[in-house]
């Protein structure tokens, strides 16, 4: 099996081929505690992840459809990352760390990072609702608070808050996403 493509090894997996799974674990796991720690800083942690991410591949082998394995598992890595970050809130340290590494913008490659980050969040806040998006940016922009942004807008207090939780909570899943490009 040592000339055989980790796709045609999954292919295997997804047979029930304990031995392929046995020679995708061996061919991989490396590269990805590597990536998982890291972004962890943690080796138990690390190794936690890559752990979970094989047991998970096992047990829904014959649910997955994966043209690209090593693709597909350094992915799944960038997001078990995440989800511990968030399970944690460390999540928030990255970002900050992220910020602070765009703003400075002192390389072309951190100039570059600013303006796809920037991008991202311009075309999110274009593809918002209407009222939706001016909730946010009376909110975000103009430090409105909820009551004069209701009084501007000549809805419910309720309806704001509502809003701005509802583009919160998309928000964090849009920080989640960034996270997982840019580390």
């Amino acid at each position: 099996m040592g000339n055989t493509s980790l796709e045609d090894l999954f292919l295997l997996v997804k047979e029930s081929n304990e031995d392929a799974f046995d020679e995708l674990y061996h061919r991989t796991w490396k590269k990805l505690y590597e990536l998982a720690f890291r972004r962890l800083k943690d080796e138990g942690t690390a190794k936690e992840i890559i752990q979970d991410l094989y047991i998970d591949l096992w047990e829904k082998r014959d649910r997955k459809v994966i043209s690209d394995v090593d693709h597909y598992l350094c992915q799944a890595v960038r997001f078990k990352v995440i989800d511990k970050f968030r399970k944690e809130k460390k999540y928030f340290d990255q970002l900050e760390t992220l910020v602070e590494e765009l703003s400075d913008g002192s390389t072309a490659d951190e100039r570059y990072r600013q303006a796809e980050l920037e991008l991202m969040l311009n075309t999110w806040i274009a593809r918002m609702p209407q009222k939706r998006r001016a909730i946010f940016l009376l909110h975000y922009d103009e430090d409105k608070t909820v009551k004069e942004i209701a009084k501007l807008l000549g809805i419910s207090t309720k309806t704001v808050q509502n809003q701005l939780l509802n583009t919160t909570n998309t928000l964090k899943h849009l920080i989640q996403k960034i996270l997982f490009m840019f580390f």
